[in-house]
């Protein structure tokens, strides 16, 4: 059963995402050329992103998450909206299975990367899945211990910034599983990684992966901006940065060739 129906009407979601897309692009600085391309989404989720790349012109696009109500309302979405797509599909699926056999020019992910709970293999299956030169571009907010990291989960009666923290991990998981009728133990199993900026930054330089670009708190409008810039300048102090950096919007380039080491 599709759980968010309960909670938001799906449809206008999927709709409200089309226009959401912008703003991923704005923050990552640009929306790439998916002309002819072949894409992967991680986190496809209602599809938005996914239709919106295949709108673009991409030759095929893929939108891949692990929620299979997710992943059917995106197959449904697409057929019923845009019957003239048929080059994006949906599949539940961990990315790291996908086959390499066919990889892709690009790969995105819109706020899907604080929720991962093993960054270093999805990392890995980006770059076994990119085309040599290829790209990833990755945006995702808000970090955990960022002032509203627990997407809500707590549950309080007046939301106030690092709240959950506060408040403890016990705390946020006693309140997701009230609310969703579950018995998680673990902060990991109510979706939330809980990793901290320089913990992103070295799986990154893992991967193995070209790090072309990382964006700290970028916003839209002139109010968002100048309250994001002062939470950039205070993320830069160390002990401060996991408490305010909202977001990190990420892109990230497959080598074109494999520097061998001569012994």
């Amino acid at each position: 059963m599709l759980q968010d129906s309960d909670k938001f009407d799906v449809d206008a979601a999927f709709e409200a995402g089309l226009t959401e897309v912008r703003q991923l692009w704005s923050r990552l600085g640009s929306m790439p050329d998916f002309k002819d391309k072949r894409v992967l989404e991680i986190g496809s989720g209602l599809g938005s992103l996914s239709t919106s790349i295949a709108l673009a012109g991409a030759r095929a696009v893929v939108g891949v998450d692990i929620w299979e109500p997710r992943v059917a309302f995106a197959n449904g979405a697409v057929r019923t909206r845009y019957p003239q797509l048929t080059n994006v599909t949906f599949l539940s699926a961990p990315v790291e299975t996908l086959d390499a056999a066919d990889p892709f020019d690009l790969i995105v992910s819109q706020n899907t990367f604080e929720h991962i709970a093993d960054i270093d293999v999805v990392l890995k299956a980006i770059h076994r899945l990119l085309v040599p030169g290829g790209r990833a571009y990755i945006g995702f907010s808000p970090l955990y211990h960022s002032p509203f990291g627990d997407h809500g989960e707590l549950r309080a009666p007046v939301r106030l910034p690092w709240g959950h923290l506060l408040a403890g991990r016990k705390r946020v998981i006693a309140s997701y599983n009230r609310a969703n009728q579950e018995a998680a133990s673990t902060l990991a199993q109510c979706g939330f990684n809980g990793l901290k900026p320089a913990q992103f930054r070295e799986s990154f330089a893992r991967s193995g992966l070209e790090v072309e670009q990382i964006r700290i708190n970028p916003g839209e409008g002139r109010l968002k901006r100048a309250a994001m810039a002062g939470f950039k300048t205070l993320a830069r102090v160390p002990m401060l940065e996991p408490y305010f950096t909202i977001g990190m919007y990420v892109i990230l380039r497959r080598p074109q060739t494999v520097h061998q080491t001569v012994h």
